[in-house]
């Protein structure tokens, strides 16, 4: 009789114990949007890592546990929106280059034509030491023609440098005129990323 009492008191307690036992499966599942405390705070769940952030798409957001994927598009969301902030006054930035390319543009016009009249001289000046027999002038014509030809060089260097500047600067107006619509672009899209990607749930 003591055995049977003892044992139905021991089965009452096991049934008492396991009553107040929470199951893991009951347990708030951390995701994406689910509340947390400690800001900075990383997790991983189920070989995803969750960081206790706020989302700054959110207006008056709140620390929540979101994934590395989706702070990784906010970020890039953020950049978007801050570099369509950046941009500015276009026509202030266009009247700018307007005026730089065209500086460079004088500058490699004259410096061709510098270099388009060297190049005849020289041609001229060789023709004539050819022809000539009197020993001083064909030595000045020889120092002549090695100052213009080191005058040649100089100057195809300068042309390659200011024509490489010219396209540039064309290139820089192009990329200026389809800025905002291209800004545009990278702002949706990169909305549209974080916002799949930090679905409450995920």
């Amino acid at each position: 009789m003591f055995r049977k009492v003892t044992l139905t008191f021991l089965s009452a307690i096991l049934v008492a114990g396991t009553v107040n036992v929470v199951p893991a499966s009951a347990a708030t599942k951390i995701s994406n949007g689910v509340a947390c405390s400690k800001a900075n705070a990383t997790t991983k769940v189920s070989g995803y890592s969750y960081k206790c952030a706020k989302n700054t798409m959110v207006k008056n957001s709140k620390l929540t546990w979101l994934s590395v994927e989706c702070l990784a598009a906010v970020k890039s969301y953020d950049a978007a929106v801050k570099a369509t902030l950046d941009l500015g006054n276009l026509s202030t930035q266009s009247a700018a280059l307007d005026t730089e390319l065209a500086t460079a543009t004088a500058a490699l016009d004259k410096t061709t034509a510098s270099l388009n009249a060297a190049k005849a001289q020289l041609t001229s000046s060789r023709a004539i030491m050819n022809a000539t027999t009197n020993p001083a002038d064909k030595l000045a014509l020889s120092n002549s023609v090695t100052k213009l030809a080191n005058a040649i060089l100089i100057l195809t260097t300068s042309r390659t440098k200011l024509d490489s500047q010219v396209k540039d600067l064309i290139s820089k107006k192009g990329l200026l005129a389809g800025a905002p619509a291209q800004l545009k672009a990278n702002v949706s899209d990169s909305k549209a990323s974080a916002n799949l990607l930090c679905a409450k749930g995920f």
